[in-house]
């Protein structure tokens, strides 16, 4: 893929129980990534959100008139910054979850409160693995409003 981060893809003929519940792109070309997976996979983009100093964020629906499933985030600008993608998985309480962290070592950034009132955390876990998290009933406004 032109945005430089690795994926791994599957036919989808059996569903994942990986759990998770929001996808997150970081590219240097969200445009071409837009492009890119609309024409590699038939994914279909909703709402871009303007979010000054944190650029755009263009949501997107694995196909026509799903749910979105997650966004591409712009990055160009912002240093440090690298193109991944970060997966978010569901927990019971975000608040237990980033205390639990801590407390094993791991970097977590967060909780930040998005625009729309939702709460997510994201970390590297000691061994330096990167993931998110959010509650339940925040991943259920992830997908119907947005971020």
């Amino acid at each position: 893929m032109v945005s430089g981060a690795m994926v791994a893809v599957t036919d989808g003929s059996a569903e994942s129980s990986a759990g998770v519940v929001w996808h997150q792109l970081t590219t240097r070309d969200p445009d071409t990534a837009a492009m890119n997976y609309s024409a590699l996979f038939d994914w279909s983009f909703t709402e871009n959100v303007d979010l000054g100093q944190l650029r755009h964020h263009q949501h997107f629906a694995f196909g026509a008139g799903e749910s979105s499933s997650g966004l591409i985030s712009d990055v160009e600008g912002r240093p440090g910054v690298h193109t991944h993608w970060l997966f978010f998985f569901s927990v019971p309480s975000l608040d237990v979850a980033v205390d639990r962290m801590r407390s094993r070592g791991g970097i977590v950034i967060g909780p930040i409160e998005l625009p729309n009132g939702v709460r997510v955390a994201a970390w590297d876990d000691a061994q330096g693995a990167a993931f998110g998290l959010v509650e339940p009933e925040d991943a259920a406004r992830l997908a119907s409003r947005g971020a």
